[in-house]
């Protein structure tokens, strides 16, 4: 083979090795790293985790306006349950404007922070009108009865301007407002109530004159107050040789009402006090 042709077969073989270089190079996607795992999707990933959407995800709920923990944080009762919620200063603006055990609609969201935090994200009162509206004809309320808490189921009953709901051990006279034990109805609970701006220190006077007649009227230690009745402003006991009588003022839902209960000294206490705190404690203004 002469010079010349080994020059031109090496030419054209650099021709056809460069011709397959640009080809195989035509058919890559300039936009389209090499490693998908890399690069433009990476950042992307980064900045939207897969677990975002659902943390984000806004929730719906009604509970108990319980009070203000902090100036950052404040307890709900959701289904018999304390929940702590972090809220921002312009829901704490409206938490401050809230009465204790005042039933409240809200919105919050789930957030990954220190294991999990529920932020608020609206926090509004009640329709007095519309929570009652809602009212389911039964419903599973908390008692705690020999140290044990537990679930009984309640029927709703509707007494003047209020609904509550009566154990089956209970009977409700919406004529009288009157809770009384089926078993023994001097077990009962008198309910009244009250106008609008009415006079606490003057309910005091008339409670401390009226227990009289059964015995020396006491206040009741404000860790009972807490566990069985939130969010009462008065709260007297009056002990005799075989009844006991209680005299408790308390606002819901920004309605005060007064209860009375005549509670004989018989085997049938024990089980009567904490279910007809139950039942006082579901009442919803009408």
């Amino acid at each position: 083979m002469n010079k010349s042709r080994v020059m031109v077969t090496l030419f054209a073989a650099v021709l056809l090795t460069l011709s397959l270089s640009l080809t195989a190079c035509s058919k890559k996607d300039p936009g389209t790293p090499a490693n998908p795992s890399n690069g433009n999707s990476q950042i992307q990933d980064e900045a939207n985790p897969p677990d975002q959407a659902a943390e984000e995800e806004t929730k719906q709920g009604t509970g108990q306006f319980v009070g203000l923990i902090d100036n950052h944080s404040v307890e709900i009762e959701v289904n018999g349950e304390p929940t702590v919620f972090q809220m921002d200063a312009a829901i704490s603006t409206i938490a401050e404007g809230l009465a204790l055990n005042e039933t409240v609609e809200f919105e919050y969201v789930e957030k990954a922070i220190e294991g999990k935090q529920l932020l608020l994200t609206k926090l509004v009162k009640a329709s007095q009108s519309d929570s009652a509206a809602k009212l389911p004809p039964t419903k599973q309320l908390e008692v705690e009865l020999e140290g044990m808490k537990e679930e009984r189921s309640a029927n709703l009953a509707e007494g003047k301007g209020y609904a509550l709901y009566v154990f089956d051990i209970f009977n409700f006279d919406s004529q009288t407002d009157t809770l009384s034990m089926n078993y023994d109805p001097n077990y009962k609970v008198k309910i009244t109530k009250l106008p609008a701006g009415y006079n606490k220190d003057q309910l005091l006077l008339e409670a401390k004159e009226q227990l009289s007649k059964t015995g020396k009227a006491e206040e009741v230690d404000s860790e009972v107050l807490h566990k069985f009745m939130p969010g009462t402003s008065v709260f007297l006991e009056a002990n005799g040789d075989d009844l006991t009588q209680q005299y408790i003022v308390k606002d819901i839902d920004g309605q005060g009402y007064i209860f009375e209960l005549n509670i004989p000294h018989g085997e049938p206490t024990e089980g009567f006090v904490p279910l007809a705190y139950a039942s006082l404690n579901s009442i919803v203004a009408k």
